[in-house]
């Protein structure tokens, strides 16, 4: 048995993800402590497993609760830029506390999440083994796909390639103060800095990947300890969440979730009520907790509305799934074979959008163009046109054949002390 510490992003769709892999590495005898801010604390305590507290003074109860709020009324370029900002709040506060939190309880090994940048150089310091795991779409960068900061379509012309590497400078810069950060601190330990910001990150140790291969554009440069092992979750390990199933009336469903972050955007929420209404189909509309169910009565076409939804077993029902593109909702969707319609808003949702339609499994409406008209148009087409549902359907059958748990277990072990 072995210990292993997880260090994740405080947001639930990486939440979900690292806690199924840590109750499944459990399960095959190990240890595992998560070393998590205040606020995931009962999270984490709720499903059995152990957590270390860094950050208590950087992350007070209810820090990114407030931070989160905020987040959920942001779109586009804001989104990305106060999404930037909690990411370098981080940087210092996982500097000042994890190397004393790891030294005190002598973890093994770590998995460390991708978009907690600083971890690495934590790891290397302390010398402990480390896989990082993707819970998002994957940050590896190459000039023939696009940075995930942008919602671009894959092509393999030369003004593409252009346009990539483009973006990746630009990228470059939106993250050069997180790498000024690190370098600094990465120079007072003795550990040579970055100059390839971030795949230096990424760099002799294995990545596992949430994606199932077929919803990822064509790679030439990842690594050859890259994993894709497809979604990971696990419907025994979600907390239960009433639900009124008992007004479902028969017709197909189509489950509309827009995250647990970027979700105050009420005018959205009314755009897929009104293009939903006409459908020949009921809606299930989950909120993700910030606002009111009642706020919209009075919707016509008998929708179920409600804060939360128990989302595995609703996909299980639905015929299609509206989405913000989150990479949560999008697999857990095609797991069960359910197409899709994006309404992607900021940070990599835009990118993950843009995979949707290249894999053909779903249409994507970017923010800014969504009205109801546009959006009652990509639903009828995606209920109507079958190859839609048969492209979803070859990626739950690839999802199935992937064996996620055990595959992304077998990776963290791989880098355990022998």
């Amino acid at each position: 048995m072995a210990h292993i510490g997880v260090f994740t992003a405080t947001a639930l769709g990486h939440m979900y993800p690292s806690s199924t892999l840590a109750l499944e590495l459990k399960k095959r005898g190990h240890r595992v402590t998560f070393f998590a801010i205040p606020d995931a604390l009962d999270f984490y305590e709720s499903l059995g497993l152990e957590v270390v507290v860094v950050g208590r003074e950087a992350y007070p109860i209810g820090y990114m609760n407030r931070m989160y709020a905020k987040l959920a009324t942001l779109k586009g370029k804001a989104g990305l830029k106060f999404t930037i900002g909690l990411l370098e709040e981080s940087v210092g506060m996982t500097f000042a506390d994890l190397p004393r939190a790891l030294e005190s309880n002598r973890v093994d090994a770590l998995v460390i999440d991708q978009l907690m940048f600083p971890g690495s150089t934590v790891a290397e310091f302390l010398k402990i083994s480390y896989v990082h795991l993707a819970n998002a779409l994957l940050f590896n960068g190459e000039s023939g796909v696009p940075p995930i900061s942008f919602g671009w379509r894959y092509d393999t012309g030369s003004f593409a390639r252009v346009r990539n590497t483009l973006g990746y400078i630009a990228v470059g810069r939106i993250f050069a103060s997180i790498r000024k950060m690190i370098n600094t601190q990465r120079r007072e330990w003795g550990l040579p800095p970055y100059t390839h910001f971030p795949d230096d990150l990424y760099a002799g140790y294995p990545q596992i990947s949430q994606l199932p291969p077929s919803l990822e554009y064509p790679r030439k440069r990842l690594p050859a300890d890259f994993h894709f092992v497809g979604p990971l979750h696990d419907l025994t390990k979600r907390p239960h969440t009433d639900f009124p199933w008992e007004k479902l009336d028969g017709r197909p469903i189509l489950y509309a979730s827009m995250g647990t972050l970027m979700n105050q955007l009420e005018s959205v929420f009314r755009i897929i009520l009104e293009a939903s209404e006409t459908l020949h189909a009921q809606l299930v509309l989950t909120l993700g907790g910030n606002l009111d169910p009642g706020s919209f009565s009075g919707a016509q076409g008998n929708p179920v509305i409600v804060k939360y939804a128990p989302q595995l077993e609703v996909l299980k029902r639905a015929s299609l799934c509206i989405t913000a593109a989150g990479l949560n909702t999008m697999n857990e969707a095609l797991a069960n074979g359910v197409p899709l319609v994006a309404i992607p808003i900021t940070n990599d949702q835009p990118a993950a959008a843009a995979r949707i339609e290249w894999s053909g499994v779903g249409k994507s409406i970017p923010i800014k163009r969504l009205t109801v008209t546009r959006l009652r148009a990509a639903l009828e087409l995606v209920l109507a046109d079958p190859s839609y549902r048969e492209n979803a359907r070859r990626l739950q059958k690839e999802i199935a054949g992937l064996n996620a748990l055990e595959r992304a277990s077998e990776v963290v072990e791989s880098v355990l002390p022998q």
